[in-house]
């Protein structure tokens, strides 16, 4: 075992840039400083999710309810592990948390996994850059869009982003200290973190391997295989406790790649809009860290990796969460730009760059949490009339079946039928046969067909309208703000005349 523990590697020393005399007032106040803006993060993070500005995403109904399930002893019979991209994990503790203090309680966990993720990517970027770009790399975090919108949605993104950040933060001790067992805490949280949401083991993976080729030298290769073995055996014992359900995943996510009707080139628009100005900002602390190339392109490693899984599968959904993995080993190199900018005799121009950044993490906010419908209102309306054992058809279903299982106005999630269960059920689906007839936006829209038969039973008759508000990018590539309808029809079959009775 090397004596690193107390002589800290020489890739951990700051680089004279940012090292100057102070006193010892100003180095406590300099190591707060990252700690009291992630507070802040924390609390203003949590003040939004009490003030539940819209509902919730699609993604998030679906975790929700698929918690109160998993909780309740039904999760592995209901058979999400076929076509969730990740574990019950994260199902669970929102489930847990919605039942104590409604969706409010499941952002709140969210916003706290997305703090402690935070927290380890500062301690991180301490580690490899010292404790002036920590300082700057937390006020970048404050000014990141993407960060700040994930912090309020409850999705299992979060729980990944908490595993991912330490992982990190655990790469950066192994090396500093040559401790081994710090390895195998970083390969533990990565698949932990894979295991959270699974596409992240492509997101987090390359940076933390080229972390260690750029700090470790000839060792790596020796290093890079114990990881592998460690997080290799974690996933195999999960894929072997539940690969019953896990084979039929690959299939159904061949055939299920909705492309919400996002073109090529609204796809390609919406990365260039959540990455370029972090990237730009990373190059500019690769060419500021000349010295530590090596380093540098390692964590600038982390940002193409989301775009090009988006655009090489063509999925559009969940972009705006994705991009977030990236940012977690860029935002060191966005605080050496930070703390290159801020030295006194460029204040100057600090100042009018961290103006822009935060209007511009304003309009990104904003425009993440309006981009899908708040369906409180029609929940709210199916809550009070349907009653347990009716079938309804719902294109965009899980956000209501999280406040009618919930509530016990249906016996299971399933009760609920969206256009990817209609369009598989093997048959043809005898739609007069369901109780109601719900068309959101937020999901797939209905096929012309379904919407047809429906009209043809004669017995549907509408029992609500009304529209929500949402904000999306245009086929010109501008972003625009519509209203879009809601229509919620019930089933209501003629009564027999009164004292008929059957032969």
């Amino acid at each position: 075992m090397s004596t690193a523990v107390n002589a800290p590697s020489r890739a951990f020393t700051p680089p004279r840039l940012f090292v100057r005399g102070r006193s010892r007032v100003a180095a406590r106040a300099l190591a707060l400083t990252p700690w009291v803006l992630l507070a802040l993060f924390l609390v203003g993070e949590l003040i939004v999710c009490a003030q539940r500005i819209n509902g919730p995403f699609l993604d998030e109904g679906i975790y929700v309810a698929a918690g109160l399930r998993t909780l309740q002893g039904h999760g592995v019979g209901d058979s999400y592990l076929t076509w969730f991209s990740g574990s019950l994990a994260w199902p669970a503790m929102a489930g847990a948390a919605w039942k104590l203090w409604g969706l409010a309680g499941a952002r709140a966990l969210a916003a706290l996994c997305v703090t402690i993720g935070l927290a380890g990517m500062l301690k991180a970027s301490g580690n490899l850059l010292g404790e002036r770009v920590r300082a700057a790399t937390a006020l970048a975090a404050l000014t990141s869009g993407p960060v700040i919108a994930l912090g309020h949605l409850a999705v299992y993104d979060t729980l990944a982003v908490a595993a991912a950040g330490g992982a990190f933060w655990a790469i950066t001790e192994f090396v500093r200290r040559d401790d081994r067992a710090w390895l195998a805490g970083a390969a533990l949280l990565y698949a932990l973190a894979g295991l959270a949401k699974y596409p992240v083991l492509l997101f987090v993976g390359p940076p933390l391997v080229l972390l260690v080729v750029s700090l470790r030298g000839s060792r790596a290769r020796m290093d890079i295989g114990l990881f592998a073995f460690i997080a290799g055996a974690a996933l195999l014992i999960y894929f072997l406790s539940a690969r019953t359900q896990l084979t039929a995943f690959e299939s159904f996510r061949t055939q299920n790649n909705p492309s919400f009707g996002v073109t090529k080139s609204q796809l390609l628009y919406s990365q260039v809009y959540l990455t370029a100005v972090p990237l730009l900002l990373g190059v500019t602390g690769v060419i500021l860290l000349r010295d530590r190339r090596r380093l540098a392109l390692a964590l600038l490693s982390g940002v193409p990796m989301a775009p090009l899984y988006h655009l090489v599968t063509g999925n559009p959904s969940g972009d705006q969460k994705h991009v977030v993995f990236g940012l977690l080993f860029v935002l060191p190199l966005i605080g050496v730009t930070l703390c290159h900018a801020l030295r006194r005799w460029r204040m100057l121009l600090a100042i009018p760059l961290l103006a822009g950044l935060a209007a511009f993490a304003l309009v990104q906010v904003v425009r993440i949490d309006e981009s899908w419908p708040d369906l409180r209102p029609s929940a709210n309306v199916l809550s009070q009339s349907v009653r347990p054992g009716d079938k309804l058809l719902v294109n965009s279903a899980w956000v209501e079946a999280a406040y009618l299982y919930d509530r016990g106005r249906v016996n299971t999630p399933y009760d609920l039928y969206d256009v990817y269960r209609i369009q598989h059920l093997g048959h043809p689906a005898n739609v007069c046969a369901f109780q109601w007839f719900v068309d959101v936006p937020g999901g797939e829209q209905w096929p012309a067909a379904v919407r047809s038969a429906m009209l043809r039973c004669g017995t549907f008759h509408k029992t609500y309208s009304s529209s929500t508000t949402i904000t999306g990018l245009g086929g010109n590539l501008h972003f625009v703000t519509y209203r879009a309808p809601i229509e919620i029809w019930r089933n209501e079959p003629a009564k027999p005349p009164h004292g008929s009775a059957r032969a």
